[in-house]
């Protein structure tokens, strides 16, 4: 066997952690997904799932806090189909686990403040409900293995939903009915393509990814009312037209991963942006409700560095991180002599954002974990008023007033604690933790739980 295969093969039997963990580490580390090295790191970046095939997994996760109770549980497979092909599976992981919240989310909250499955709505016209998203998938296909110098990998996922609502009225037994028919859907598909550079045995390995993330959803409404006067026949629509996002990232590991430090800066970028319509197909010309426009856009910038040493059984991993994010929304209203447009342009400062965590193998089939994650948050909120006359196309401007006020600061702190049991090919990793919010009376406990079977 090649030196390289002998250093890479002693790496990955040393170092389990990173060759068979899921997500439950990285929670109980504190750690970010972008500055700590592990096995979830290939849901950021597919090119990484050469590295961890050949295993079948299950993980589930309960959160508590406002008085509801939520889980999410999901599973799948990474399967080698050849020494150079690697196929993978992934059921029911939730949007929330994918970094979404960069700039893609607060688009989509423009236009659904309560998610999927909430009222969907513009500057003027109806609100009405969306479909939640349901039983996502998500697809892997990557090229290499742990010992080559170059890895390729895809990501394809989707989430999507529909509803029907059939609603007939004759509440008072006369002749007249009221029928409306209300359908709904949700879509939400997200594409990954990333690199990877350098196998375990070298002192560099470089990441890079882009992403581009689409959703869409309307409410479709047909009917008619015989009980108003005159009769009034119902054919709508309510849509976001598109939230997408363009994003992309980066990273470098500089160590041995054996023992000694490990320095791994990173950086995110991601761009988002959403058009809304209302249609109302019985009006015309339309209405003012149907020319409102609501256009909105958000930056998200992320840049940090992770810090991991090792030295015989103890990792001990600390990150640090600053991110920035905007969002601004576009409101334009007709009025009898022209237009109002509404705008407000939030920045969001995350500074510092600081996790520290530490491992230790008590036993040769026992690992035990423990993490503390902290952030401070602050900005400042821009809105602006502009009245115009004249035509739409090219109105004249009359008047604008901005308000510049400072944003509340919050300060963040996460903590949690877990074990690692190791038994043959088997492995399952435990997380218990909580988040503290200034403010707020109740603690958010949240957990995790990861099975696994791997194979060579």
């Amino acid at each position: 066997m090649p030196r390289t295969r002998c250093f890479l093969l002693a790496a990955l039997l040393l170092v389990p952690t990173l060759a068979q963990a899921q997500e439950a580490r990285l929670d109980s580390l504190g750690g970010s997904q972008l500055l700590v090295e592990d096995a979830s790191n290939l849901f950021m970046n597919p090119a990484l799932a050469s590295v961890h095939d050949n295993r079948v997994f299950f993980s589930l996760g309960v959160t508590r806090g406002g008085g509801i109770t939520g889980f999410d549980p999901h599973g799948g497979a990474f399967i080698g189909l050849t020494d150079e092909v690697t196929l993978g599976v992934v059921l029911n992981r939730s949007p929330a686990n994918y970094g979404f919240g960069n700039a893609f989310l607060p688009v989509l909250g423009a236009y659904m403040p309560e998610g999927p499955g909430g009222p969907l709505e513009g500057p003027d016209g109806p609100a009405e409900v969306s479909a939640p998203l349901r039983f996502p998938a998500d697809l892997f296909l990557s090229f290499g293995n742990p010992w080559s110098k170059l890895r390729l990998g895809f990501n394809l996922y989707y989430a999507g939903g529909a509803t029907r609502e059939y609603i007939v009225d004759d509440s008072d037994q006369d002749t007249n009915v009221e029928e409306i028919i209300s359908k709904a859907q949700t879509h939400l598909i997200s594409g990954t393509v990333g690199l990877s550079g350098g196998s375990l045995a070298d002192r560099f390995r470089g990441e890079g990814w882009v992403r581009v993330t689409y959703a869409t959803a309307w409410n479709d409404q047909t009917g008619f009312n015989e009980a108003s006067d005159p009769p009034e026949t119902v054919d709508r629509i309510v849509s976001m037209d598109r939230d997408m996002r363009l994003g992309a990232g980066a990273r470098l590991h500089i160590g041995d991963i054996e023992q000694g430090f490990v320095v791994s800066p990173g950086v995110t970028f991601d761009h988002a942006f959403g058009v809304f319509r209302f249609d109302d197909n019985l009006v015309a010309p339309d209405s003012d409700a149907e020319n409102a426009q609501r256009n909105a856009s958000a930056n998200n910038v992320k840049l940090g560095v992770g810090l991991a040493w090792r030295g015989g059984d103890l990792l001990v991993n600390g990150t640090a991180a600053l991110s920035v994010e905007n969002l601004k929304v576009i409101d334009t209203i007709s009025v009898t002599d022209g237009i109002e447009q509404f705008t407000t342009d939030d920045v969001s400062m995350a500074l510092p954002e600081i996790s520290i965590g530490a491992e230790y193998r008590a036993m040769p089939w026992l690992l035990v974990r423990a993490g503390i994650r902290s952030s401070v948050v602050g900005g400042r909120d821009i809105s602006t008023t502009r009245q115009a006359s004249g035509d739409a196309d090219d109105p004249f401007e009359t008047e604008v007033v901005q308000t510049i006020t400072p944003s509340d600061v919050a300060v963040d702190v996460a903590a949690s604690t877990g074990v690692g049991i190791e038994f043959k090919k088997f492995r399952g990793d435990i997380i218990v933790g909580g988040l503290f919010l200034p403010g707020e009376t109740e603690f958010t406990f949240f957990s995790r739980a990861d099975l696994t079977f791997h194979w060579d």
